[in-house]
């Protein structure tokens, strides 16, 4: 084996390095929604929208939604610098797709790189399992957004 001649990162990953399109319309909001792709008027839409406002009492100008296709990978940096998300909202979303080597607890909230994660499965598998659709909003969406545990996290850091 010659080192010299191997990749040591394969240029897939190239994309932790540039500009993405998905963040060029795109400024501060305290919260970042990152999830698989769905279609307009489905019920994956209609869950998320009934999370968002109804359950965490969000407005639409306090949050940015990111839909990524299953393959489609995101530099985590570049969103914290552009964006400031204080809360980062994961659907059916690996860290890996973002850049980052981090395991972070399904349905709670992660403390990681000065943000709120709340990791969970898609949205149409919550809409089918009410039992992990309730640990969300119980152990995750609740305590952060009604509760406010961490304070308010809705308002940009200082």
């Amino acid at each position: 084996m010659n080192i010299i001649n191997t990749d040591i990162i394969k240029s897939d990953q190239d994309v932790f390095w540039k500009n993405s399109p998905l963040l060029a319309e795109l400024s501060y909001r305290p919260v970042l929604v990152l999830t698989s792709e769905f279609e307009h008027g489905s019920l994956e839409e209609e869950q998320l929208i009934g999370i968002l406002k109804s359950g965490c009492r969000l407005l639409e100008d306090q949050y940015n939604l990111i839909q990524l296709k299953e393959d489609t990978k995101v530099a985590w940096h570049m969103m914290r610098e552009q964006l400031e998300p204080r809360v980062v909202l994961l659907f059916n979303i690996s860290p890996a797709q973002l850049g980052i080597a981090a395991l972070l607890r399904l349905n709670e909230i992660n403390n990681f790189d000065d943000c709120y994660w709340v990791p969970s499965l898609s949205l149409g598998q919550l809409a089918q399992d009410k039992a992990l659709k309730g640990q969300l909003w119980t152990s995750g969406l609740k305590p952060l957004f009604v509760d406010k545990i961490h304070g308010e996290v809705l308002v940009k850091r200082s």
